[in-house]
């Protein structure tokens, strides 16, 4: 299949175009956008093309009602989208014949939205999920073709939560694309257990010490790889002073770091900061 992906993102454009090609794929080309300021944080644009694979084209639309005519260019049979910041509108879904195969990390129809790793995190979830579905007209409730579970509460870093998400794509990526191309049209998604995973709000960008200790931490923790609305990152407190942004917590000592007491009088040490 003539395959095309729509990403915002370096570590998806890098991480998936080995596997479509180990699959017997060829990847045609990317379409992606600016899209709204911050909303994976500090990430250029032009660090697209710094990974971009040889013989991959990178088209960017000025804005979504470009990505139609855009992918229509490349001619692909199938698009794949993941980490991408923008709707995409009927008329680009519908230009490739096969559909546009979407990676969502969540299981599908829970954390709809564009929030869903944040979401997880913040609520303590032992598990993450993750779902390939084809696009439709709303957001993330295409027909299912291929979805897993992972453990989400040994991570102790945004990186190995990232290491997860990709195991994903390893392991069902080559699954959802070749029930893809035998002809499956995926399964309607069930009507139980669904929620959206929406922005979080204003306020939860700053440390709330009042809160149990546990809870504080599942706010750094949600902070690791949340979508954020105008750029606004958290978490953000005073420390010695100092305006940071907290980016890693424990609820012990091992790795040392400064102790700050919480709402049930456990203490919180801060084990990694950047400058607010």
């Amino acid at each position: 299949m003539r395959i095309a992906v729509f990403t915002r993102l370096p570590a998806v454009l890098r991480e998936i175009t080995p596997i479509i090609r180990d699959c017997g794929h060829d990847v045609v080309g990317v379409v992606t956008t600016e899209g709204p300021s911050g909303r994976y944080g500090e990430v250029p644009l032009s660090s697209l093309v710094d990974v971009r694979p040889a013989g991959v084209d990178i088209l960017v639309a000025d804005s979504s009602k470009r990505f139609a005519p855009l992918l229509a260019a490349l001619e692909p049979d199938l698009a794949v989208c993941g980490g991408f910041p923008v709707r995409i509108p009927a008329d680009a879904i519908a230009v490739p014949p096969l559909g546009v195969l979407n990676g969502h990390p969540a299981r599908l129809p829970r954390y709809r939205g564009p929030n869903p790793i944040g979401w997880a995190l913040r609520n303590g979830d032992l598990e993450i999920g993750f779902t390939f579905h084809f696009m439709d007209a709303e957001f993330d409730t295409g027909p299912v073709v291929a979805q897993d579970t992972a453990p989400l509460a040994p991570a102790e870093s945004p990186e190995e939560v990232l290491a997860v998400l990709f195991r994903f794509w390893t392991t069902l990526l080559p699954e959802a694309l070749a029930r893809i191309e035998a002809g499956y049209p995926g399964v309607e998604q069930s009507r139980e257990d669904e929620s959206y995973a929406g922005f979080f709000e204003p306020e939860f960008v700053e440390l709330d010490w009042t809160r149990p200790a546990e809870e504080v931490q599942r706010q750094v923790r949600a902070w690791w790889l949340a979508a954020a609305r105008d750029g606004l990152h958290g978490p953000l407190t005073v420390l010695d002073g100092k305006r940071i942004r907290v980016l890693r917590a424990r609820l012990d000592d091992r790795e040392g770091g400064a102790p700050v007491a919480c709402g049930d009088g456990r203490l919180l040490w801060i084990v990694e900061t950047l400058p607010a």
